[in-house]
């Protein structure tokens, strides 16, 4: 069933470092509210596509 899947988390220190070498400066709170919105996405996108509906 689609709620057994997990998406492994990505540590908040990996996202910053990424962003980091990208140029850009973020806060730990600005990178867990840019993950949490990617998984939001994610998730929604894996429900529409191979969800069980």
């Amino acid at each position: 069933m689609l709620e057994d899947k997990k998406i492994k988390k990505i540590p908040i220190e990996e996202v910053m470092e990424f962003f980091q070498n990208e140029g850009m400066e973020i806060t730990e709170k600005e990178a867990e509210l840019i993950m949490d919105f990617l998984y939001s996405v994610t998730l929604a996108v894996i429900r529409k596509y191979f969800g069980s509906e």
